[in-house]
């Protein structure tokens, strides 16, 4: 299938040489305007990333028969003038995922627990027992299951209440904040 995004970051990617995803993403948008992808914010946000990383790695690939090499990584993407054979060379999941269109059309669960599982990485959050979830949500006075909103109604609730400006304890409300972390990782989008 063929990138729409394709040529546009070739010119972008040519013109700064390093970027960073976000920056490249808004720099596309502001040149061609990238329409909206899905009526589900999650879900074109996701298609729109996908977009972008296929179109990378698509680059990445096309630009190393030419001498060059593209480093993707969410921070620091940049063309160099140097081809480092061996890194295409070595299997990288991100790549192969990017690169296969059947990920492209993915279900709002399936989005859903991406973004969950990239925040968990992105905060280094622990992942829960199903023990340890079921007793922070009584902990918490959640109902079973609970939304994005329901969680974070209940969490300025409490944060409110052990903040340390309202006489609360510093470590109490650190410990809410980590829990809230926790929660938000197992919180169901709203329908």
């Amino acid at each position: 299938m063929l990138n729409p995004l394709l040529d546009a970051t070739f010119r972008i990617i040519t013109r700064e040489r390093a970027t960073q995803l976000h920056r490249l993403a808004a720099t596309l948008d502001a040149e061609i305007g990238l329409p909206t992808l899905d009526s589900d914010p999650d879900k074109d946000l996701f298609k729109r990333n996908f977009l972008l990383m296929n179109a990378l790695y698509q680059l990445q690939q096309e630009v190393a028969e030419q001498g060059y090499y593209l480093q993707v990584e969410a921070m620091d993407i940049r063309l160099s003038e140097q081809s480092l054979p061996s890194a295409l060379q070595t299997r990288d999941p991100l790549r192969e995922y990017y690169l296969d269109w059947c990920n492209y059309d993915t279900s709002k669960e399936e989005v859903n627990a991406l973004l969950g599982q990239f925040w968990q990485r992105y905060l280094k959050v622990p992942t829960l027992a199903p023990q340890q979830h079921n007793e922070l949500i009584q902990k918490w006075q959640l109902p079973n299951p609970y939304s994005r909103r329901q969680l974070s109604k209940r969490w300025r609730t409490l944060a409110f209440a052990a903040h340390p400006d309202q006489q609360g304890e510093s470590s109490a409300f650190v410990q809410l904040q980590h829990e809230y972390e926790q929660l938000k990782y197992y919180a169901h989008a709203e329908e």
